[in-house]
């Protein structure tokens, strides 16, 4: 026993080590929001459980705040006892279980810090509603921009009196404090009661409950005390506890509603006032009140109990007496309907709809008629109903609160009004969605819809889909509805059918790329096995919509011979076949025009470049006449020719008549002033002549050069153009021997030089020896050397010793070389 009693004394400390640390177990376990509401000493948070995401509201008390705003003389037991009326308002509720009572759904749990319960998601408490935000650190738009229609306040007081029909008929309870802090308006907007602090249990008529007096405590918040301007008198003046009581209290509930707040007395939490107030009870005005109130309040705010009426009377008032407040009587009251009430319910309520307050139609109407989908035999009923209400709501909570509920029925077969119903309002998935979303959650309505047996369903998906074409993209039209209207095509039997897909892919043409439109929907076409007039006008209808989209090509391989082919069939008649002909035209016209251009395109482009390959030639000839012009424009009628030098072409330089004798150089150079650069070899060259030294033996037999150059043929192939002897060297001596076979050379004609063309460098190897001609001033050369004209490097040394010419000096040609 004693090992058990410490275990347990252990356990209690633990839970009271963790509390004081950790919190509650609603702290650990759900995220707190923010404040959404207060209600007397609560402050209200939106809270999200951990695990499973559940919405719920969470009532916080923190003492430190309570705490601090006690006088230090204020005693533990009496602060103690606060903390109890506070988790009797939740541990109450725990055990009383009512549509119109606030649903618990974490119990209360104390801690050193604070005092917690967790509720149904709500909105507000009706205080907050009213305009007392006392305790609500941030006032929302929800609660500061509410107004309270007339019809949420029926409602409300009818669900207020339903639940204290249930507290007194069956609980057996006396609430005791009935004020608009103790009413709670849930996110449906209905009215819950709560704030059971001061209830008492009245189900033991032997043993009455222990009456205590309402005395204030000004030490303490009002909150935590019963409100004077809500008890009943018999209560606070005759000490008597009954169901009476509430009803009082009910009746200045619905004269504050009415009043923004202001209770019939205002007693400022003083007896001596109340007493007063209770005096002149009788005289109290309800003229702001509606006309049917009036005698409810007569029989409410009483002096007397006995001359109340009960919360059964109060329902049954001609207060509530309206279509409205009955239509929402029926729902809270529809699972207990039988199927044929269901049905004519649903049927009357699109008529009823328009009356109701938005509010109403969004927080009540619509939640009760979404819960009524799992019937699917209601479907083709109740969904009219939840599309009106649809109307009204923003695209983010038509998405969260309409299509996802709905999204289960698009795949359900049965009933087909159903489905119809769904197709019916879809341009209002489309307004209310993203393309996203229509695609992914909406468009499985129109795959299921094509995939149906019924025809009605059928059809009707197909008059839908040109409206919904502009929210696709072409890979949705393409891979996914372009197949199921392909198949629905091929395989249906009735004309109506195959007439209304047909329309439907003259729709779908101008989404679709070439190659769908060539490989799939062209030999589907020609597929078409009935001569029906309307299927022959339908398919005339899709060529020509295809033509518009397809090339030249195809409209006139393709769509042209099966225009042909098509309107010769018997079963058309002349207005028919008429159109068949303007279509074929039409099609033909375009195929010759656009092929001639084509054509043309290719003609224009032939001569534009024949006219430039010509305009080259042209350019060529006229840069030759251009330089034959210049060539004359400055005196000379030589040519201009081209030095190759090792394969390359180098320079081109003009010859000019008369410059240079067999066996001299060309002196031309951009340095040497001295070296003239036409005519004939100055005289004191020539007879510098006259002292070259003998040649060797062998060449004593070379008969006079003058005589035997006249006889000189022309030269073959490459010596064509050397150019003929000036006369200057007619006074030449004697040659060597070996040069007594030279032929001599036909005169020049015209007294001109013919052009040389320069042979290649690199067919020569010769050297030249300073010794042979040491007396010519200038360049050297070797013996039997014919000059090529170059450009010369300047050179300062004229005597220089035995050297190479380089790539810009003299070249030399040598015919007779070894």
């Amino acid at each position: 026993m004693f090992q058990q009693g410490l275990q347990q004394g252990l356990q209690q400390g633990l839970q009271q080590v963790v509390s004081y640390v950790a919190g509650t177990s609603v702290l650990r376990q759900y995220d707190i929001g923010e404040q959404i509401a207060s209600a007397g000493l609560w402050k209200i948070y939106s809270g999200t459980k951990k695990t499973t995401g559940q919405k719920v509201a969470v009532f916080i008390f923190e003492k430190k705040i309570f705490e601090n705003t006690l006088l230090k003389n204020y005693e533990k037991k009496e602060t103690d006892k606060v903390y109890q009326v506070l988790k009797r308002e939740a541990s109450q509720l725990a055990r009383l279980r009512h549509p119109s009572l606030l649903e618990i759904v974490e119990a209360v749990e104390e801690s050193r810090t604070v005092i917690t319960f967790a509720t149904e998601p709500i909105l507000a408490s009706l205080a907050n509603l009213l305009g007392n935000t006392e305790n609500l650190s941030t006032v929302h738009d929800d609660i500061k921009n509410f107004d309270l229609d007339e019809l949420e306040i029926q409602k409300g007081l009818l669900q207020v009196g339903k639940g204290l029909q249930f507290c007194h008929n069956d609980a057996k309870i006396v609430h005791s404090n009935l004020v608009p802090e103790s009413i709670f308006v849930n996110i449906k907007g209905d009215w819950k009661i709560g704030g059971f602090g001061f209830s008492r249990f009245l189900n033991n008529p032997d043993a009455p409950p222990e009456y205590e007096y309402p005395d204030y405590d000004s030490r303490i918040p009002c909150y935590a005390q019963k409100n004077y301007d809500y008890m009943a008198p018999e209560f606070v003046l005759d000490e008597s506890i009954e169901f009476a009581n509430d009803m009082f209290a009910l009746g200045c509930l619905i004269y504050t509603v009415h009043s923004h707040g202001k209770p019939p007395m205002e007693n400022r939490n003083s007896i001596h006032n109340y007493r007063k107030n209770i005096e002149r009870l009788s005289s109290t005005k309800y003229d702001h009140l509606p006309y049917h109130l009036h005698e409810v309040m007569y029989h409410l705010i009483t002096r007397y109990p006995s001359q109340r009426m009960t919360a059964a009377e109060f329902q049954s008032s001609k207060y509530f007496d309206n279509v409205l407040v009955s239509t929402v009587k029926f729902f809270e009251s529809f699972p207990e309907k039988t199927k044929d009430d269901k049905i004519s319910f649903m049927k009357g309520l699109i008529r009823i709809l328009p009356q109701f307050p938005e509010r109403v139609l969004l927080r009540k109407i619509l939640p009760c008629l979404l819960q009524e989908i799992k019937d699917h035999s209601l479907l083709p009923y109740t969904l009219p109903n939840i599309f009106f209400i649809a109307q009204k709501l923003s695209p983010v909570d038509f998405c969260e609160k309409v299509l996802r509920p709905l999204k289960p029925i698009f795949v359900v077969s049965e009933p087909v009004q159903s489905l119809v119903a769904c197709l019916d309002q879809m341009e209002l998935f489309k307004q209310k969605t993203t393309s996203s979303a229509f695609k992914d959650d909406v468009m499985p309505l129109i795959y299921n819809s094509l995939e149906a047996k019924s025809p009605v369903v059928q059809e009707k998906a197909l008059r839908v889909i040109p409206t919904i074409i502009d929210s696709l993209d072409i890979l949705t039209i393409k891979s996914s509805l372009f197949p199921r209207i392909q198949n629905l095509f091929v395989h249906t039997t009735i004309l109506a059918i195959k007439v209304t897909t047909l329309i439907c892919l003259h729709s779908l043409v101008k989404s679709l790329d070439n190659f769908t439109l060539t490989e799939k929907l062209m030999p589907l076409l020609k597929g078409i096995k009935t001569k029906e007039p309307s299927v022959m006008i339908t398919t005339l209808a899709v060529y020509d919509e295809m033509g518009k989209h397809v090339e030249k090509d195809v409209i006139a391989t393709e769509i042209l011979p099966q225009l042909w082919k098509l309107s010769v069939v018997p079963t058309l008649n002349l207005d028919q076949f008429q159109k068949f002909m303007k279509s074929i035209k039409l099609l033909s016209t375009r195929v010759e025009e656009e092929h001639c251009k084509q054509l043309q395109d290719i003609k224009n482009i032939e001569e534009h470049t024949k006219k430039y390959m010509e305009g080259g030639n042209e350019k060529n000839k006229d840069e030759i006449g251009s330089s034959i012009d210049f060539e004359k424009l400055v005196g000379t009628t030589s040519g201009m020719t081209n030095i190759t030098v090792n394969g390359q072409n180098k320079a081109q330089m003009e010859m000019l008549p008369n410059s240079f004798p067999l066996g001299t150089t060309n002196l031309i150079s951009s340095n040497n002033s001295n070296v003239p650069l036409n005519g004939s070899i100055q005289p004191d060259i020539t007879n510098s002549l006259n002292s070259i030294p003998s040649l060797p033996n062998s060449l004593n037999s070379i008969s006079p050069l003058p005589n035997s150059l006249n006889n000189i043929p022309p030269l073959p192939n490459s010596l064509n153009s050397i150019p003929s002897l000036p006369n200057s060297l007619n006074s030449i001596p004697s040659l060597p021997n070996s040069l007594n076979s030279i032929p001599s050379l036909p005169p020049p004609k015209n007294g001109t030089t013919p052009r040389m063309s320069s042979p290649t460098i690199s067919t020569y190897s010769s050297t030249i020896t300073s010794d042979l001609f040491n007396t010519i001033p200038g360049p050297k050369f070797s013996s039997g050397s014919i000059l090529q004209p170059s450009i010369l490097k300047p050179t300062n040394n004229t005597n220089s010793g035995n050297q190479k010419i380089s790539q810009a000096d003299l070249t030399m040609f040598d015919p007779f070389s070894k």
